[in-house]
């Protein structure tokens, strides 16, 4: 493959382009909603980029997105990766090798978190709770909800896992002040929590799960979800949102009250054939996730994930992960 950030035979070529991707990093939060136009050329500049200074995806040839297993097996950057300022793990679930995002810059990553939030809930005060039981330290879930936490977050806001009183000092803080609630948590903890005691949230209260919709017994659809947690919390089934993530991206997508996710104006998505990565399938047909990231500069930009979806316009659903004759099918090319 031989492309990698020390490659130093094609320095002129990325000295050329480096100034746009310069431009990028500083700059891709700013992009207007509607000029599809002006990201198409952050895009392109940025994967020009990764293609000269990223070895992994340098050595990508012929596609556009990377499967998103690179992560667990190589160094995905676009910088001598023993520079990196933190590396993201994910969980690893069932004993699987955990996926490492290696970070260049973590102000990049903050104004990611900071601007995506405020499209997704505005500017209001808010204080702001995190519930995130079996996430490791280095998890960016964890970072980017104490990031919120720090920086935008109301007094009152904070972690917490067994200690109810917590959550039920920050209700009240919420109820005395007016200061809206938001809870974020991971799905599995969020049922748990009201199994063991039902909770009443403050009126105007918005629940944000983060996913993992397997339960000690069994796994439910987001649907179901949905309703067990706007009973146990008393707020509206509106009220209750879901955020898609992953440690291998930058930026967070949300729902709206339509049930569909919307990312930041620096994204987009595709919906590709999981046996043929060329081929977009249709409006609502399902296939598998692809995402275009920007804030994704100093790694990969444009990711294949392990996820099946559906487009709806500019929202799309998830319906879960593939299977793993699926997974085989987006991953042969990592075998090669």
């Amino acid at each position: 493959m031989g492309r990698g950030w020390h490659d130093l035979s094609r320095l002129s070529v990325v000295e050329v382009i480096l100034p746009s991707v310069e431009t990028v990093a500083s700059s891709f939060q700013d992009l207007p909603g509607g000029d599809r136009q002006l990201f198409k050329e952050y895009l392109k500049s940025v994967l020009e980029f990764q293609r000269l200074r990223n070895i992994v995806y340098g050595g990508f040839e012929g596609y556009t997105f990377l499967p998103v297993e690179a992560f667990k097996r190589a160094a995905v950057c676009c910088f001598d990766p023993e520079t990196a300022e933190t590396v993201f793990e994910s969980s690893g679930t069932g004993g699987s090798t955990p996926s490492r995002h290696y970070v260049k810059d973590l102000q990049i990553y903050d104004r990611a978190i900071d601007v995506g939030f405020e499209i997704a809930f505005g500017t209001a005060p808010s204080i702001i709770l995190g519930h995130l039981p079996s996430y490791a330290a280095q998890s960016s879930l964890v970072y980017m909800v104490n990031h919120l936490i720090d920086h935008i977050g109301a007094q009152g806001s904070c972690l917490f896992l067994n200690d109810r009183h917590l959550l039920e000092a920050a209700i009240s803080g919420s109820e005395q002040t007016g200061h809206r609630l938001i809870l974020f948590g991971a799905s599995f903890g969020l049922l748990d929590l009201v199994e063991k005691q039902a909770i009443r949230l403050p009126e105007g209260a918005i629940l944000v799960e983060t996913g993992g919709m397997k339960t000690h017994k069994r796994e439910i659809g987001r649907g179901e979800l949905h309703e067990r947690l706007a009973n146990g919390f008393s707020i509206p089934l509106s009220s209750v949102r879901s955020e898609y993530g992953m440690c291998e991206l930058m930026s967070q997508f949300y729902t709206r009250h339509d049930g569909l996710f919307y990312g930041p104006p620096w994204t987009d998505i595709k919906i590709l054939d999981p046996l043929d990565p060329h081929r977009e399938m249709p409006e609502e047909e399902e296939g598998v996730l692809a995402i275009f990231d920007l804030a994704n500069v100093y790694s990969a930009s444009a990711i294949l994930t392990a996820d099946r979806a559906t487009r709806h316009g500019s929202g799309f659903k998830v319906h879960g992960r593939l299977s793993g004759a699926e997974l085989r099918g987006c991953n042969f090319l990592l075998e090669t």
